[in-house]
């Protein structure tokens, strides 16, 4: 009997993306037809940051998956499954940099939403990989060279390996893009690497995970021991909410310079810990956001950069995934959804492939850069976006100083605004996707 395997996957990067992919060949079965390598440049697979949202939206694909029930143990106190049934608060919006807490808008929608800590995600979806995916650690890309048969990956250790199809998950540093960009645009080795480097969105965010009983001691009442909450200001804005089943509260403190957008950040993009004093940032804001900011100590610091737009995501043999293809900012919550997304997607036309016999990686590549290119880039300018509206930044508040009262009315737009760029994410379902990605294979 042939055992060859008819396809040989190489995925680079053991991320959100990278995992969520050998995830789904794991459960549709496809890790038996073809042979599956995860390369991860660590030494052991951690996840950087600490919080992480799931929509509706993206918690369809992990039900599906079968990965509903683990993460459940996990979930906070007085959260609940997604249910499309009854709306659910989901995030609550203030403005806060006047001293005092205004109502912009407590959203609640079909579904809700649901916060969990990176690792913990992590440990669920290593859960359910199967045993014939092969993770190799400390594997980090130096280049690759592709020719008619497949590509030869050469590692920092003076490893090589051979694949027939490169699945890039390696994040928004990514060497996988590098090669890509050379290769779509024809660059030279000094063009790749001036136009592989991420644009900065001109904002730095503080995290910090916050033991929930500090919050409890200093202010009992706090709204963030229960709920996610979004404290908005003139070019600055927090985000608290809590996860490892209420015992951490997940922070994040965004200071922007709206002028410094599009460029590239000088110095190292993470500092952790950072030195700097987050409260100094906010010292004229409410007392809830001075309760949070007091309590994080050391910090992470974090350069909010982004990837310049692909005009596909796929070329050849060579296909981006995630931050790969589309690292974008976080105030839609939405970077990690969509690399799930893209693995949903990129597993269906492989098993399909596979039902049909025939692997072809061009094809396989262009289905799936035809469904998710123009959906992913759109979410990533809206998250961008979305950011300016958090913090007064767009034309129409041009006139609002920090501190500033703003009219109920104003406040009532700005609301709108926010929602409109979040509806997609409980009132869409990735299944028509799934379809029409189905339907060119």
């Amino acid at each position: 009997m042939d055992t060859t395997p008819k396809l040989r996957l190489a995925i680079v990067g053991g991320g959100i993306g990278g995992l969520a992919l050998a995830v789904a060949l794991s459960h549709m079965k496809i890790d038996q037809e073809i042979q599956v390598d995860i390369y991860e440049s660590a030494a052991r697979i951690t996840q950087v940051g600490a919080g992480i949202t799931f929509w509706p939206r993206t918690w369809e694909i992990l039900k599906d998956l079968g990965m509903e029930d683990d993460l459940v143990a996990y979930m906070n106190p007085g959260q609940e499954l997604p249910s499309k049934m009854n709306p659910k608060l989901a995030l609550c919006y203030r403005k806060s940099d006047g001293g005092h807490n205004i109502m912009i808008s407590d959203m609640a929608f079909p579904g809700g939403s649901i916060t969990f800590h990176r690792a913990d995600v992590q440990q669920v979806l290593l859960k359910h990989i199967s045993s014939r995916v092969r993770i190799y650690l400390s594997k980090r890309l130096a280049s690759y060279h592709e020719f008619p048969d497949g590509i030869q990956l050469r590692f920092k250790d003076g490893e090589s390996a051979i694949c027939d199809m490169l699945i890039g998950a390696d994040g928004i540093n990514s060497v996988v893009r590098k090669g890509f960009l050379k290769k779509v645009y024809n660059l030279s080795e000094p063009e790749a690497t001036e136009a592989v480097r991420p644009l900065w969105s001109g904002t730095v965010v503080y995290r910090s995970l916050i033991d929930s009983n500090a919050i409890r001691r200093s202010m009992p009442n706090h709204p963030t021991l229960g709920k996610p909450m979004t404290y908005c200001g003139k070019h600055k804005h927090i985000i608290t909410y809590p996860v490892s089943q209420g015992r951490l509260i997940n922070t994040l403190a965004f200071v922007s310079d709206p002028h410094a957008e599009a460029i590239h950040f000088e110095g190292p993009s993470i500092i952790n810990p950072s030195l700097d004093n987050v409260s100094s940032f906010f010292k004229h804001w409410s007392k809830e956001v001075r309760c949070i900011t007091d309590h994080m100590t050391k910090p992470s610091r974090w350069g909010v950069e982004m990837v310049r737009p692909l005009e596909t995501y796929s070329v050849g043999r060579i296909t981006l995934l995630g931050d790969a293809a589309h690292a974008m900012t976080t105030h839609l919550a939405n970077g990690a959804s969509q690399a799930i997304e893209d693995a949903y997607i990129l597993a269906h036309i492989l098993a399909k492939a596979s039902t049909q016999g025939i692997f072809s990686p061009e094809k396989i590549g262009a289905i799936y850069s035809t469904i998710r290119q123009p959906f992913s880039n759109a979410v990533a300018k809206a998250s961008l976006e979305q950011g300016r509206y958090y913090e007064f930044s767009t034309a129409e508040f041009e006139d609002v100083a920090e501190g500033d009262a703003v009219s109920q009315e104003r406040l009532r737009g700005l609301a709108k605004e926010i929602h409109d760029r979040m509806e997609w994410m409980w009132n869409s379902s990735i299944s028509g996707d799934v379809q029409s990605a189905l339907s060119m294979a």
